[in-house]
């Protein structure tokens, strides 16, 4: 196995970060600083970073639908509710792949593969997520354009790759969106700077992973097929 994707695999940190730690000699093979990218680790081979041992892990991949109040990162001490105190304390050592502010809910992942994190949140694949979203408010096919063209917000170009409206009447509309970036609060914010109010936001896929009739605050595990 190539050292990258060994390193990723262990849990330490994705095979881009892993890129990074190997070109400034913080990984060693055998005790043996090592900076050859293209080095395949031999069955006996002992791997080091920052003189710390790793080894490779059995792979865990959750998808949990996430309920609204539950905050995703794995420490912060503001927050009433980690995503980690929803889950059995067996799962030791995953991360919440991406994000999903408080107040929204649905699909989210948790491993502790790097190679697999890094694969659906870098850009460059351009992995969609699609969500059901309720509006305050009407919108119009104008509307959705703009949302499709991008709006720019505190330096960040904000748009979806598709949208269509599924309902919308008596003040209110319900859309479903599909982006294939994620910025910091990307959806509420696209939409309040068309004028609208997100009411209720959830996540029902992430590429081919759908939520499907998983119940709030439930989980299950990843079949290898799927991942």
């Amino acid at each position: 196995m190539r050292l990258n994707a060994y390193i990723s695999k262990s849990g330490y940190t994705s095979r881009r970060k892993a890129d990074d730690l190997i070109k400034k000699g913080e990984v060693k093979i055998n005790g043996e600083v090592l900076k050859d990218l293209s080095y395949q680790v031999k069955s006996g081979d002992k791997v080091s970073v920052n003189n710390q041992g790793i080894s490779l892990q059995n792979q865990i991949y959750i998808m949990f639908n996430k309920p609204q109040g539950v905050t995703t990162t794995l420490k912060d001490e503001f927050a009433s509710r980690l995503i980690m105190d929803c889950l059995p304390k067996k799962f030791k050592g995953i991360y919440p792949v991406g994000r999903l502010d408080k107040n929204s809910c649905g699909l989210i992942i948790l491993t502790n593969d790097g190679e697999f994190c890094y694969e659906l949140t870098h850009p460059k694949f351009e992995v969609e997520k699609e969500y059901l979203v309720r509006l305050k408010g009407e919108l119009r096919a104008a509307d959705c354009r703009r949302t499709e063209k991008g709006v720019m917000d505190e330096g960040d170009c904000l748009k979806v790759k598709r949208i269509r409206i599924l309902n919308k009447g008596a003040g209110e509309s319900v859309v479903k969106v599909i982006i294939s970036e994620g910025k910091k609060r990307h959806l509420r914010r696209l939409f309040k700077n068309l004028g609208f109010m997100v009411i209720h936001l959830v996540r029902v896929r992430i590429g081919n992973l759908r939520l499907g009739d998983l119940a709030e605050g439930k989980y299950r595990a990843i079949n290898p097929e799927e991942v």
